[in-house]
């Protein structure tokens, strides 16, 4: 009795402890809300499902607020005229570095010295962008024939039936790795050195799907003790798939991998951590991809309007361009370039499935004024500060009518010209959809990401016919525990049927 007596009279210290020293609003500050348990705030509840957290809180407080998660204090801003105040504010004042090294570590193992993401993302750029576009667009079209079309003649025409979640996941991560990491048969059909890529890749993707599953509990350090040994488990052996001496022997080595390992080398990054940290970078360049193809093909199954719109265009535009897709080497940029309804389906399906926090660390209080009305806030040094694009503009109802749901030609003018005007509280909107990122969070990989999904889906449906097992099958509901960290993927596959198209010849 006089042990729980103890006990009990403890916790009441130290709740009343708490409660006494808890952080208190200054005049200025955005509405702060603790939550019901000391320190531990609204950790649980934000972690569980952001997306409904914080529209909760919006209800509240309105488009800015402080809340607390364990521990840390988190101001997040809701008005999309104002994140220029964030995304263009000087890294003296606004720092990412210090969140991305959390999670590289957290997730990853990953302790980079001197590391400067500024440095790295130019050194991306430059590999992922302008002249480097073109040979990247090329690789992953030879590597996507080979995942999808590897022995064409031994194709059947007999339906086949898979998880769409899995198959876009595992056709896309494939392809990438083989076209950023390196592969074997990229300027050589010998069957042989197919195989290997197949295989190597299926094994890659294999381990990487596995440690994807605990990449979100990694993230926020909730991992149990199995699930801990689970995850060093597969990281090991991932590490070895990616150790620098295979690479290193691959054949076909994109600029990308050179470039990446040399700035490593630069920084002193011995052998071991450079495995680690390509990693990291496969889940950076690859882990989105997959699912952004796999909701945008879920979305075509689910609108026939939008599946005819998107056939009729591919027909029309390669047919001006004049290309044939089962017989081309390569697409041409410019076929790429001419697929507006494609891009309007793929702007639409990122709407309403990419979900990024884009965040800062406050090193200094500082005034942050809102665009509005020229409110003007007080941040505190050590906060920091969230902007989450997928409530505010994304799901706007004032951006978008009936946000919710599914229009193909959302992001279409009457002319099939790309709509960029969008509008909230009677003024247009310089960010509408953010689903990748702004200022120095903006995806570097954007247009090759945009370029692989799009060539997926074009050899896909020009070579198979597809369809869903089940129409009536409703769209699996989202893991709202990804919000937060890009693209979100669903609670649940759904079953689709396919089968390789008859050629007339």
């Amino acid at each position: 009795m006089l042990l729980v007596a103890l006990t009990t009279l403890l916790v009441t210290l130290a709740l009343l402890w708490a409660l006494y020293f808890r952080r208190r609003r200054l005049p200025n500050e955005p509405p702060l809300d603790h939550g019901a348990v000391p320190w531990l705030g609204h950790s649980i509840e934000f972690g569980r499902d952001a997306a409904k957290f914080l529209s909760k809180m919006k209800q509240k407080h309105g488009d800015i607020f402080t809340v607390q998660a364990a521990g840390k204090f988190v101001t997040v801003l809701l008005d999309p005229h104002s994140y220029d105040a964030v995304v263009l504010e000087s890294s003296n004042k606004l720092d990412f570095n210090k969140y991305a090294r959390l999670l590289m570590e957290r997730m990853f193992d990953v302790r980079l010295p001197d590391y400067d993401p500024a440095v790295e993302k130019a050194m991306m750029k430059s590999h992922l962008q302008n002249k480097s576009l073109h040979m990247l667009t090329k690789a992953m079209f030879s590597n996507l024939n080979t995942v999808l079309l590897h022995d064409r003649e031994k194709l059947s025409t007999e339906w086949k039936e898979e998880g769409l979640f899995a198959f876009a996941y595992s056709v896309m991560l494939r392809a990438g790795y083989l076209t950023l990491y390196g592969n074997e048969s990229a300027h050589d059909n010998n069957p042989l050195l197919q195989t290997k890529d197949l295989e190597h890749s299926a094994e890659v993707y294999n381990e990487f799907y596995q440690l994807e599953q605990l990449l979100m509990k990694l993230a926020r350090s909730m991992l149990s003790t199995e699930e801990k040994k689970e995850a060093t488990r597969i990281k090991k052996h991932l590490w070895e798939l990616l150790s620098v001496g295979r690479l290193n022997a691959k054949v076909n080595r994109s600029s990308w991998l050179e470039g990446y390992q040399r700035h490593l080398e630069e920084l002193g990054v011995d052998n071991v951590m450079q495995s680690k940290a390509l990693l990291l970078q496969l889940w950076a360049t690859q882990g989105n991809a997959g699912p952004a193809a796999f909701w945008l093909l879920l979305f075509l199954l689910k609108h026939p309007d939008a599946m005819a719109a998107v056939h009729a265009e591919l027909e029309r535009v390669f047919r001006s361009k004049g290309q044939m897709l089962p017989e081309t080497e390569a697409i041409k940029q410019e076929v790429l370039d001419s697929a507006h309804v494609f891009d309007s389906v793929l702007s639409e399906t990122l709407r309403l499935t990419g979900a990024p926090f884009i965040t800062r660390e406050v090193l200094e209080d500082m005034p942050l004024k809102l665009a509005d009305d020229g409110r003007e806030y007080s941040l505190r040094k050590g906060d920091r500060i969230l902007l989450f694009p997928y409530l505010s503009p994304q799901m706007d109802s004032e951006v978008y009518e009936d946000p919710e749901k599914f229009k193909y030609d959302r992001f279409l003018n009457a002319d099939h010209t790309k709509k960029e005007d969008f509008y909230k509280g009677g003024k247009k909107l310089k960010y509408y959809n953010m689903p990748w990122g702004a200022g120095n969070n903006m995806c570097v990989g954007k247009l090759h990401a945009i370029n692989s999904i799009k060539q997926f889906v074009f050899i896909l449906l020009t070579n198979f016919d597809l369809e869903l097992k089940d129409p009536d099958e409703k769209i699996p509901s989202f893991d709202t525990s990804r919000y937060g960290f890009g693209m979100l993927q669903p609670r649940s596959d759904i079953k689709i049927r396919y089968k390789q198209k008859k050629r007339v010849k």
